[in-house]
């Protein structure tokens, strides 16, 4: 039995996103069931009580059936896997239907607006719209209003968890037919009053808001469709990640994009001109398996690295004592008394010592994980380097082998030799 998921225990994003009631096109095939009904029997009651805001409101639940059409295709293609053509696969074409969506919400505003003047202009004239109320369209009213609004709470918290931008659109879309539905009730209540005015006025209100939705779907779906980049509030974090690894010598650029419901991350790099192709590569593979593991909302990263113009290494060296660079390399590493850490430059294809210093190793007094505790001291400082007497014990020799840190066996005694050594490289 498996005991790790219980019933007690909360469902992730992840675990709702991938159930059956999470999945886009079962969402868009029961949203199709919902608007279908509420099209025609708005369509029915509306012609029966002689409502024209019913109507409208009806014909607008015909164009989220047009939508939900709309999106089924984008949701096709969007699953549709990368290839040649499509490098980046076809997840924009969501991101397509959202601004499909918010002209549609454009003209439904345009719709309500000119309908809502009219109406009036005609109570002004002397000619209010004549509206029918009986308790059984009432009931129907609040009926059709009550699955609007759950259906518009449904697609919100689905929107919220699997980050589609259909999803997302269609529940504020959905929204927005639930002020109109609500318009619509309150027109009715008011023509008991014979205050027919109210409906229009409410209309009119309601187009504004319905125009404030569509503008930031389409602001969205632009900024998407032009390879805007996007706003990431864990850029520093991201930033820190990458720096962490000591062949990186400088951050570029890190560009960060959407496609679809998708983070693409685009980052250009510096690297130690001495990294071998497999180093690179292997690099690369760290730093993109770091970041998912830490960022599991980037789908896909791009690492572009190119070789540092001016290249300086750092180099370190276990010795017995402090001679200046006469000194003696040690035998151990965690035992060893000193280190020397050095800096050399390229210059006109060769390299020549610019810094050296020779620091106590300050972890030779721990009784234990000395070679880890220099290792990751190493890190820090960016160590490109590490001349040793003799090959590492494994919890060491894998903290430095997986940042990229060149570990040479070397013959040499002294300090001189290795600098003799890297100068006439």
């Amino acid at each position: 039995m498996d005991y790790r998921k219980t019933k007690n225990t909360p469902m992730t994003n992840k675990d709702i996103s991938e159930k059956f009631y999470g999945k886009p096109l079962f969402v868009n095939l029961l949203l199709l069931i919902i608007n279908l009904f509420l099209f025609i029997f708005k369509l029915i009651v509306s012609s029966l009580s002689g409502s024209l805001a019913l109507q409208a409101d009806a014909f607008d639940n015909l164009t989220d059936i047009i939508m939900v059409f709309a999106a089924i295709v984008g949701i096709y293609y969007a699953k549709r896997k990368p290839n040649n053509k499509f490098p980046y696969g076809y997840y924009k074409i969501e991101n397509i239907i959202s601004l499909i969506i918010s002209m549609v919400i454009f003209f439904t505003a345009y719709n309500i607006i000119t309908t809502s003047f009219s109406e009036i202009s005609e109570t002004i004239a002397g000619f209010p719209k004549q509206i029918i109320v009986t308790p059984t369209i009432f009931l129907f009213l609040i009926i059709s209003l009550l699955i609007s609004f759950l259906s518009t709470i449904y697609l919100k918290v689905v929107g919220k968890q699997t980050k589609s931008p259909i999803i997302q659109s269609q529940a504020t879309e959905k929204l927005y037919d639930n002020l109109i539905s609500s318009s619509v009730i309150i027109g009715f209540i008011s023509a008991l009053f014979s205050i027919n005015l109210v409906d229009s006025i409410i209309s009119l209100v309601i187009a504004l808001l319905i125009i404030k939705g569509g503008y930031d779907i389409f602001l969205t779906s632009t900024k998407t469709l032009l390879d805007a980049v996007i706003d990431f509030d864990k850029r520093n974090e991201l930033y820190k990640i990458i720096d962490s690894y000591p062949n990186v010598k400088e951050i570029e650029n890190i560009e960060i994009r959407s496609y679809g419901r998708y983070i693409f991350v685009e980052i250009v790099i510096e690297l130690n001109k001495e990294l071998h192709l497999h180093q690179v590569e292997l690099l690369k593979n760290k730093i993109s398996t770091k970041i998912k593991t830490e960022f599991p909302e980037i789908f896909k990263i791009i690492i572009i690295s190119q070789a540092q113009p001016k290249e300086i290494i750092k180099i370190a060296v276990p010795l017995l004592k402090n001679n200046g660079l006469d000194s003696k390399i040690s035998e151990h590493f965690g035992e060893s008394p000193f280190f020397s850490i050095m800096e050399l430059q390229e210059e006109n294809n060769q390299f020549k010592l610019i810094n050296h210093n020779i620091v106590p190793n300050k972890f030779k007094d721990e009784e234990k994980r000395k070679g880890i505790l220099i290792s990751e001291w190493f890190l820090e400082e960016k160590i490109d380097k590490l001349y040793l007497k003799s090959d590492l014990k494994k919890g060491p020799k894998l903290i430095l082998e997986n940042s990229l840190v060149q570990m040479i066996i070397t013959k040499f005694e002294s300090l001189h030799e290795i600098i003799e050594q890297e100068t006439q490289i």
